[in-house]
């Protein structure tokens, strides 16, 4: 009868379960463990080894099988580990180690299981043991028919052969099928800072999908993040990314799709962003990007000081782990802990596991773990490392990832006042006021990205170089809404050069004596204003190597600036002397050697060039940089015979014609290749490296030459 009895229990085993016992090291399969599966949270560091520290056991029924889960802090890909499972039936009639039924499951090698308890037999409780050494989690199932209906489980881990030393290393007991689920949690926000810094074609392609880069030379970028937010539908915050640069680099490499889509999905905390300075016009233009591009609008602000009106703002806190409270506004902490050691190849890292669990289980319900930082020095975007993190997170009901609605309902748990960074006096110049045309958004963002808060004092520093060329704008500004004849070069209140201005009422030129460079071109007609050249510092500012950097020589403190139109290879920062004409300015050389004639015509700038041998120019242009920065205008150069043709396909198109030798560039001569990863052995198009966005004619002549800067179709 025992044989017949036997055999059928086989039959039954094939039929419902899997072949007989193993021990596999594949991913854990099945529907998704629930909270309501929970049944108790361990602290962590209560073992001598974080393979055999438990960090919560889970019990449910599924379909036959009874099966039991365990996490432990962190388990080998090679198992070092030992566990006794103890099943005591309630109540029990008799004394209790005759009635229980243990498993044994040792690091090597399959399980045993053994019962004084006559109901049962032992060679029919055949456990299938499922480790996931990538999420740290071990899964035992077991046919629930075996089994007795009512029982008490206790768990023991051992590093050792449990016959070797006298205690556990963890233990988890008096746990039952039945049992309700603990309420704690560990309540977590993940927000990255420097989400998306993008001034360039290869600054937008490295920091989206970049080779060699991050913290550990891994490939890494945003792209990562968001892969794993759609993966693991795991929500995070991405703090300053909603900004005109951020957003018109993504939507120009054409990924701003996959932010939208996240978004909507409520999985990206997209705040609108007030970091740079004034904080009211750095608010007004992130929602405009926003709305351009078809963003969502937010209720979340991020912004270095607190302002009034907000209700829900991201802000530096003494206290990190804590939501805090200033008037009407709720204040939620920037991340604090190192970013780069936080995400690793097997997951969080130990510390972070740590901290989940501490919180988790801390009598202080409104303590909140914040995870994230800066991303570019965050392992958080690194390819083998962002995908097995956020499973991790995912994996593990009893963390709960905090999204929008959560931060706008979680418990507040301090008052502190934000850390305030006393803002700069250097825009004592000018009162915040909203930009009325395009003229003055390119002054706000030029000023807003001069300003842009930074622990870094040398870029600082450098910012501060260039902000006085800002103010120019302003006056550009003016001129566009009510525009004058003028040819004048005005000395400043020390007795120094300060910028000539040449207009009418079509043209508006900006001239540096100092090395006779026209730093700025407007154009006027019946659509509004239209800028024509600019300096690149009006976009990007610190692309060179920090240690080429030289404060002293304000302007030219950046080597990699190009500062403005018809900056010469050689003297271009000599100082050159003017004479002012109705229609013209013309400046000459101290020594004689170089004359350079800027004149009006009907149809633009004409500049006459008599040079005493050969030499380069260079000349930025900048066509309706609005365009770009709202997503409205697609760019397109044209090259002909004596000329390059630059502007938007539907729109203003300057040209640019000499009878030197003349040659150009593009930021969009790289856009065939935005579209893949980064490929560290592509030899990238010059343009790639010229902030968005601008072409750069050069033009060389052996002598006397002259270029006519126009228009084209």
């Amino acid at each position: 009868m025992s044989h017949s009895r036997s055999f059928i229990s086989l039959i039954l085993i094939v039929i419902l379960l899997l072949p007989a016992a193993s021990c596999s090291a594949v991913p854990v399969t099945g529907s998704p463990w629930t909270t309501d599966d929970l049944r108790l949270l361990d602290p962590a560091g209560d073992s001598p080894s974080p393979s055999t520290d438990l960090l919560a056991v889970y019990m449910r029924i599924a379909s036959v099988d009874l099966e039991i889960r365990l996490d432990l802090l962190d388990i080998p890909l090679t198992p070092d580990y030992n566990l006794i499972l103890y099943l005591d039936p309630s109540p029990p009639n008799s004394d209790p180690v005759d009635l229980q039924i243990m498993v044994s499951i040792p690091a090597q090698g399959s399980p045993a299981v053994s019962t004084h308890n006559p109901q049962f037999d032992a060679t029919n409780i055949i456990p299938r043991v499922i480790r996931d050494p990538w999420l740290d989690i071990i899964v035992i199932r077991f046919n629930q028919y075996f089994l007795p209906q009512n029982f008490q489980l206790a768990v023991q881990t051992f590093h050792s052969l449990p016959d070797q030393v006298s205690s556990p290393d963890d233990f988890a007991t008096n746990l039952s099928l039945d049992g309700k689920p603990p309420l704690d949690r560990a309540s977590v926000l993940i927000a990255f800072t420097n989400t998306f810094p993008a001034a360039t074609p290869a600054q937008a392609l490295r920091h989206w999908d970049g080779a060699h880069t991050g913290p550990t030379g891994e490939r890494h970028g945003l792209r990562l993040i968001l892969d794993g937010v759609r993966a693991n539908n795991i929500p995070v915050a991405l703090l300053d990314l909603k900004t005109s640069s951020s957003i018109a680099a993504l939507n120009y490499i054409g990924v701003l799709g996959d932010v939208r889509v996240l978004s909507k999905k409520g999985l990206l905390i997209l705040p609108d962003v007030a970091t740079g300075q004034p904080a009211e016009i750095a608010l007004d233009l992130s929602r405009r990007a926003a709305k351009d591009f078809r963003l969502s609008s937010s209720d979340f602000v991020t912004a270095p000081n607190i302002l009034p009106g907000a209700h829900y703002q991201f802000v530096p806190l003494p206290d990190t782990t804590h939501i805090s409270i200033s008037g009407n506004i709720r204040l939620i902490p920037l991340p604090a802990t190192d970013p780069a050691s936080q995400a690793t190849m097997d997951g969080p890292s130990l510390e972070v596991r740590r901290a989940l669990i501490d919180t988790a289980l801390s009598t202080d319900k409104a303590r909140l773990l914040v995870l994230g930082g800066s991303l570019p020095d965050s392992t958080w975007g690194q390819a083998y490392r962002a995908v097995p993190t956020f499973a991790w997170l995912a994996a593990h009901p009893w963390i709960h990832v905090l999204d929008e609605n959560d931060l706008k309902k979680f418990p507040v748990g301090a008052n502190d006042q934000p850390l305030i960074k006393q803002e700069s006096t250097l825009l004592d110049e000018t009162q915040p006021r909203k930009p009325g045309n395009a003229i003055e958004y390119s002054a706000w963002q030029t000023l807003l990205m001069l300003t842009e808060p930074t622990d870094d004092t040398q870029l600082e520093l450098l910012h501060s170089q260039y902000i006085d060329k800002t103010f120019i704008l302003w006056s550009a500004s003016e001129w566009a809404g009510k525009p004058i004849n003028e040819s004048k070069c005005p000395w400043d209140f020390e007795g120094r050069w300060n910028h000539c201005t040449l207009s009418n009422k079509q043209f508006y030129a900006v001239i540096e004596p100092m090395g006779a460079r026209l730093i700025y071109l407007f154009y006027l007609d019946s659509n509004g204003s239209h800028q024509l050249v600019a300096p690149s510092s009006q976009f990007a500012v610190g692309l060179s190597d920090p240690s080429s950097w030289k404060m002293e020589l304000g302007e030219a403190a950046d080597p990699s600036v190009i500062p403005g139109a018809f900056s010469d290879d050689t003297e271009t920062w000599t100082l050159y002397d003017t004479a002012t004409f109705p229609d013209s300015i013309t400046f000459t050389s101290a020594d004689g050697s170089r004359i350079k004639i800027f004149q009006l015509t009907e149809s633009g700038l004409e500049v006459s060039y008599q040079v005493s041998g050969p030499m380069s120019t260079k000349i930025p242009l900048a066509v309706d940089p609005q365009k770009y920065f709202s997503g409205t205008g697609e760019y397109i150069g044209v090259p002909s015979a004596g000329s390059w043709t630059w502007g938007t396909v539907d729109g203003v198109k300057v040209q640019v014609r000499t009878d030197a030798s003349i040659s150009a560039i593009s930021f969009t001569d790289s856009l065939p290749f935005l579209g893949e990863p980064e490929d560290p052995n592509l030899d990238y198009p010059p343009g790639h490296y010229l902030p968005f966005p601008l072409s750069l004619v050069t033009i060389h002549s052996d002598g006397n030459f002259v270029v006519k800067i126009g228009f084209g179709k």
